[in-house]
């Protein structure tokens, strides 16, 4: 017997993975493809996964399927979601102005498409799905590499005047001595976090302000190149000064951008995700809780709280499965 259930297909596409999967928009992925991405293929190499691992899920539904009655996408990257088009990506050549729905329509021979940027598709997941289940406004954030975020509105993605919102990474935090202006993701996304304790540690090696015994040093045997956020987040926990210093700082900033948010949205809930938020509660979450408490609004204190996700790795394809359920709601 053939199932008259929607089969729903997700895509995940990033810079350096891409994830598949196949779900009915209830929540619970049923199939599920994951694949390295190989940088130096560009575009056209993911474009060619992805045709493969769309046939293999299609094959492996059985129950008579032929083709996807829907796909959604959370791309890495900005997007023009009106016109279904890649804007580009700062990490894969071969997407810019790329037609990207009209590629699926005409590949996989779906003609209904959805697509997002990932930080907008991972917070419909997190909100209809996982965290945010039963709350409104959502205000989802993702701490890794970069920083995204997204606004969830009685569960749909909130845009602005169409080309997006919630650019949370990229809201002005401090200014320098020259005039020059910090975002929040040059201060607090892993990568900016790993670079400046790197810059500070070889300065206070140079001057002899560290002592030898300095554990995140001893980690990484004073080759001060290999320094990472995932070490200075352990070197933290270990009491390293520095560490401290540069978490805190790194916290502080995120406690500042959110709490502009709660200001401005009032949101009920606030999801901290990303592979930096993974670190000790008491170094990340909790003193950002406090923060924000400190600088928001006092009238909106107590009126929102800030949760760890429950999605993981998952939480874009997730997302793109609740953007395909709504492309088969709304045709």
């Amino acid at each position: 017997m053939t199932d008259t259930h929607p089969l729903l297909l997700g895509i995940e596409i990033g810079g350096t993975k891409l994830q598949l999967g196949v779900g009915r928009g209830d929540g619970h992925l049923t199939d599920l493809e994951r694949l390295n991405v190989v940088p130096s293929n560009g575009g056209a190499g993911i474009r060619a996964q992805i045709e493969t691992a769309a046939k293999t899920l299609l094959d492996r539904a059985g129950d008579g399927h032929t083709h996807f009655d829907a796909v959604g996408i959370g791309f890495g990257g900005p997007v023009d979601a009106k016109r279904g088009v890649v804007t580009v990506s700062n990490q894969i050549a071969g997407w810019a102005d790329f037609p990207l729905v009209a590629w699926v329509r005409e590949t996989l021979g779906v003609s209904r498409v959805s697509l997002q940027n990932d930080a907008d598709t991972a917070a419909l997941g997190e909100a209809r799905f996982g965290a945010g289940r039963g709350a409104s406004p959502v205000l989802y954030m993702t701490v890794g590499s970069g920083i995204g975020g997204g606004l969830i509105i009685d569960g749909k993605i909130y845009r602005g005047s169409g080309q997006g919102a919630l650019e949370i990474g990229h809201t002005v935090i401090e200014e320098n001595a020259d005039s020059s202006l910090l975002s929040l993701e040059q201060i607090a996304s892993g990568w900016s976090i790993g670079r400046d304790t790197a810059i500070e540690l070889k300065t206070l090696v140079e001057q002899g302000l560290t002592s030898t015994n300095s554990p995140l040093l001893a980690m990484v045997d004073g080759d001060i190149s290999r320094v990472t956020t995932a070490l200075v987040a352990r070197a933290a926990e270990e009491g390293d000064a520095l560490a401290l210093r540069m978490i805190s700082r790194a916290a502080k900033a995120i406690a500042q951008a959110l709490a502009h948010g709660v200001t401005l949205l009032a949101p009920q809930r606030i999801i901290l995700g990303g592979g930096v938020s993974l670190m000790n509660p008491k170094l990340w979450i909790d003193p950002i809780r406090a923060g924000v408490d400190r600088r928001a609004f006092g009238p909106f204190r107590g009126t929102y709280e800030i949760v760890a996700p429950e999605l993981g790795e998952e939480v874009v394809v997730h997302g793109a499965v609740a953007l395909a359920a709504d492309a088969v709601s709304v045709s």
